[in-house]
């Protein structure tokens, strides 16, 4: 097992940079959109259905095109109990059955967000009328994203894992 950190190729940090300004929108829509329905319950010319749809929407958008940014970047819900019992190379091996079984569950998600895509191409949402197929996109980019970060996990098992830092510069 190797000492140095590991860090992903920069093609994959490039897209967590572009999910990180995805998720960072996604959140400035939440707050306007939940400030704007508390003024609209004082001031009712400024009442609109679609600001809540809005604010729900954004708030899928946030939580799943953050999960291949926190898959790979070490940022993801994690036990580490095993962390401190295992050691050496049954610590990568850990590791790397982990990012597999990481990797299929995701596979598994990408195939279920592509098959709801197909079955409810046709339907829109209530108020803003944007198409299902979009808002299943948002997962299926999500859990892809995941899956190649996973999988690239298992072949980085063997090194250090850089500790994960929400507020680092890129």
């Amino acid at each position: 097992m190797t000492r140095e950190g590991w860090r992903e190729p920069a093609v994959l940090r490039a897209w967590g940079s572009v999910e990180l300004w995805i998720a960072v929108v996604a959140l400035a829509v939440i707050f306007v959109s939940v400030l704007w329905q508390v003024v609209s319950r004082f001031v009712p010319a400024l009442n609109w259905p679609g600001v809540g749809e809005l604010a729900s929407y954004s708030l899928i958008v946030l939580t799943f095109i953050m999960v291949g940014y926190l898959i790979g970047n070490n940022g993801h819900i994690a036990i580490q109990i095993i962390d401190y019992l295992v050691k050496g190379r049954a610590f990568a091996v850990v590791k790397a059955v982990s990012a597999a079984c990481t990797a299929v569950i995701c596979a598994m998600l990408v195939w279920e967000a592509y098959h709801l895509i197909v079955a409810y191409s046709g339907r829109r949402t209530a108020a803003l009328g944007i198409p299902i197929g979009i808002l299943y996109a948002v997962p299926l980019i999500g859990f892809a994203s995941g899956a190649i970060r996973a999988v690239v996990r298992i072949f980085a098992a063997g090194h250090e894992d850089v500790p994960f830092d929400a507020a680092e510069a890129r």
